[in-house]
This record gives structure tokens, sequence and C-alpha cells, in this order.
């Protein structure tokens, strides 16, 4: 009763009929560097795109107190001066 397994059969190693989300017994499958450079690859080429878009559509509507990083890529921000605004 229950055992699942084939007629006779007296243990084995299960482990590899097993799945597990940490991979189990294979947590470090073949060519996992390569596939890891190629996915990071294809993140910041996805990324490229959306931060151009992002900083061609950004605007402020008020002058800011102090420098922010992304006024140097910006092209919709006029005036750099913060000295004339404090």
């Amino acid at each position: 009763m229950g055992g699942g397994g084939a007629a006779g059969d007296n243990g084995g190693d299960f482990r590899n009929k097993v799945w597990s989300m940490t991979g189990g017994p294979n947590c470090r499958p073949k060519h996992w560097r390569r596939n890891t450079a190629i996915a990071m690859f294809g993140v910041v080429l996805l990324c490229i795109p959306i931060a151009m878009k992002s900083a061609e559509l950004e605007q402020r509507p008020h002058h800011p107190v102090r420098p922010i990083p992304s006024q140097l890529w910006c092209k919709n921000f006029g005036t750099k001066d913060y000295k004339e605004y404090e």
C-alpha cells in the first residue's frame, strides 16, 4: 500500500525525481555563468531605450533647490543656475 514505486524497488536515489525550486541536487546547472551574462545583457539592452525615453519626457514644473543628477542628461531643463532661486 502506498509506496509509489515499482514492485520490488527497495529504495534507490529518489532525489533526482524530486522537483525543488532551488534545483535540489542540480543547483549548479551547466553554463549558469553564460546564461546569467546573457540575461543581464538583455536587461541592460532593454533598460537603455527606457532611460532615454524617460530623459526625453522629463519635465520639472519648479526649479529645484539643489542639483539633481538627471539634469545632466535632461534636455528639457533650461538654466542650471541655483543661486538666483535661493
